[in-house]
């Protein structure tokens, strides 16, 4: 007996699911992902963390580099893999430069 896909449902078409946008029943959500991050950034500022996630992703360059020559990222990946690897060598140099700039010594 061959299944009739036309009349299974799938993810997010079920009545009930507002989370989805194929369903009937969608709202769309007052708050946006960059709302979410800026309350998280917030939170990290307010709890003296923001300090310190800095230094774990400028620490973390050297390692984004070694994984980007030593192994194959999945295509649907290398964009954001790219753009990771970018900010923690922007983080990176800001730091360095910082560090340099507090203690007086040369970029």
């Amino acid at each position: 007996m061959a299944l009739n896909y036309a009349r299974m449902p799938g993810f997010g078409d079920l009545s009930g699911d507002s989370r989805h946008p194929n369903s009937p029943d969608y709202v769309e959500p007052a708050f946006g992902l960059d709302d979410a991050a800026e309350n998280v950034a917030g939170e990290l500022y307010a709890n003296d963390e923001a300090g310190r996630l800095v230094d774990e992703v400028a620490d973390a360059a050297g390692l984004l580099r070694w994984i980007s020559h030593n192994t194959e990222v999945p295509p649907e990946f290398r964009m954001e893999f790219r753009f990771l690897i970018e900010q923690a060598e922007r983080l990176e140099r800001m730091r360095d430069a910082e560090y340099a700039a507090l203690n007086g010594e040369p970029a």
